[in-house]
């Protein structure tokens, strides 16, 4: 008897172990796609966050609507009241004797036009200002340089995601109009360089020297912040002064 019901327990173990077996078996063969499918969703949303935080400004650039309304309207700045006075002021070229009315910006508002035709950049925005809510709109006139027309280095700004985005296809040799409602300045590209961030040498005053300098980040052709930059350096072919007619 006794034999007997130690093959019955035995049979009876060996039974449920089967029957464990079964259910670990089906559960394995339902949840190992799931797992696999959600290792590989993972890697790819995670392949996905590069890119994506590379052309995000892109996207804000294409489908932020308040950002087009305010470029579409290149008067309009939210730093000075609409009726404040325009800042003009009669300069006089000590060589030539001559007299010229100059447009002097406040902070944040449209101040002219770039424009590089052989890099496909044409009648590019420019805002008084460099700081990021002024790159938004355009490009920006650093404010530490001298004001479009007066004789140094006149420095601009912009990102390279958006309004310089084809400055590094500029080519020694290519031509740059800045033009104001008062001056039309044009530069012919005289080198191409490369500097760390920290570098300023390349936005120095050049006393007595008209210079463009006009830089973005560089991420030798990707796209992003890095503190590299890359300038093209213009000098001056002609500076031709505008008639501006003042309201009384």
């Amino acid at each position: 008897m006794s034999d007997s019901k130690s093959v019955k327990h035995s049979r009876s173990r060996h039974r449920k172990h089967s029957e464990s077996n079964k259910v670990l078996r089906t559960v394995t063969f339902v949840l190992t796609p799931f797992l696999v499918l959600t290792v590989v969703c993972g890697v790819f949303v995670l392949g996905l966050l590069k890119p994506y935080n590379d052309f995000k400004p892109y996207l804000n650039l294409v489908f932020n609507e308040e950002n087009k309304q305010t470029q579409g309207d290149k008067q309009v700045s939210i730093y000075h009241p609409d009726d404040a006075p325009l800042r003009i002021r009669e300069v006089t070229n000590e060589e030539t004797e001559e007299t010229h009315t100059m447009i002097y910006p406040y902070y944040g508002d449209f101040y002219g036009t770039f424009t590089c035709e052989n890099a496909g950049m044409i009648d590019l925005p420019i805002y008084a200002g460099t700081r990021l809510d002024v790159l938004e709109k355009g490009i920006g006139w650093y404010n530490g340089s001298v004001y479009i027309g007066n004789v140094g280095n006149l420095v601009l700004a912009a990102h390279n995601h958006t309004y310089f985005y084809n400055l590094p296809w500029c080519k020694v040799g290519d031509i740059v109009v800045i033009e104001t409602d008062y001056v039309k300045m044009t530069y012919i590209i005289g080198e191409i360089v490369t500097f760390d961030e920290n570098d300023s040498s390349y936005i120095n005053p050049t006393f007595g020297h008209d210079r463009l300098t006009a830089y973005t980040c560089w991420n030798n052709g990707r796209l992003g912040m890095s503190k590299t930059r890359i300038a093209i350096l213009g000098d001056l072919v002609s500076r031709e002064w505008k008639k501006v007619e003042v309201a009384n």
